[in-house]
């Protein structure tokens, strides 16, 4: 808008300058998930009184009359029905990425084992928010973040809860993200038997150096095991990639 286009965020002093935008927003993020993961959020004690905007009263429990503004169910019924769960927590943080992702230290120390309970009371407003919608769900996707950090048992629980909440079409999509190095060939058998038909490897490069420029922990030659085990268990692989990388 001031006709200088793009040409400042260009070179060192532009990724200096996104970097603390990045690091901004991360921060305000941060303080968010700690309220949430501590209890002094949404799904915690806060004062009598719903919050307008998440449907939640402030004593923690679920609004029953929480509903979807009237334009989103506006030809709702003749879409399809896709789940999006995010997992935030990661090993290490990559550099050049923006997602709502911390690891344990950036939480204090947070234990993750709380979360797929969190989780299901997520799923517990949407349910009553979609109460009447007879569409099944055709896809479900775990990204992060790092899902494949919760155990299995885990992903399975949350996968359950959209089941039995909303069923599966027939030939419903449910894709896992996993790092190469998050996971075995034990451990995507069992996201298989979980009823997982994806898993979404973050390979990013091939070239170790600079997988090494973008903060990646994994050995590049492990790409093809986890590709080859997934296949083996009965799962569809597929591998993210960015290219334009110094």
């Amino acid at each position: 808008a001031d006709g200088r286009g793009r040409e400042g965020d260009r070179g060192p002093a532009g990724e200096v300058e996104r970097a603390g935008r990045a690091a901004a927003r991360r921060g305000a993020l941060l303080q968010t998930v700690r309220e949430v993961v501590h209890g002094r959020g949404l799904v915690g004690p806060r004062p009598v009184g719903r919050d307008v905007e998440t449907g939640i009263d402030r004593d923690g429990d679920p609004d029953l009359t929480a509903e979807l503004p009237a334009q989103a169910l506006i030809g709702a019924e003749a879409r399809d029905f896709g789940v999006y769960i995010h997992v935030p927590f990661c090993r290490v943080r990559c550099g050049y990425c923006d997602f709502n992702t911390y690891t344990a230290e950036e939480l204090g120390g947070v234990s993750r084992s709380s979360y797929a309970g969190e989780v299901e009371k997520e799923m517990a407003i949407a349910e009553r928010v979609l109460a009447g919608s007879p569409r099944q769900v055709s896809t479900v996707f775990f990204g992060g973040g790092t899902p494949t950090l919760l155990p299995v048992s885990d992903l399975a629980a949350m996968l359950d809860g959209v089941r039995s909440r909303w069923g599966l079409a027939p030939d419903a999509e449910v894709t896992v993200e996993a790092n190469p190095d998050s996971v075995g060939e034990r451990e995507l058998a069992q996201l298989r038997e979980a009823g997982v038909t994806r898993v979404s490897f973050g390979m990013q490069s091939a070239v170790p150096h600079v997988l090494a420029v973008l903060e990646r922990t994994h050995d590049p030659a492990r790409i093809p095991i986890v590709v080859a085990a997934a296949k083996r268990v009965g799962l569809e692989p597929s591998l993210d990639l960015i290219y334009g990388t110094p």
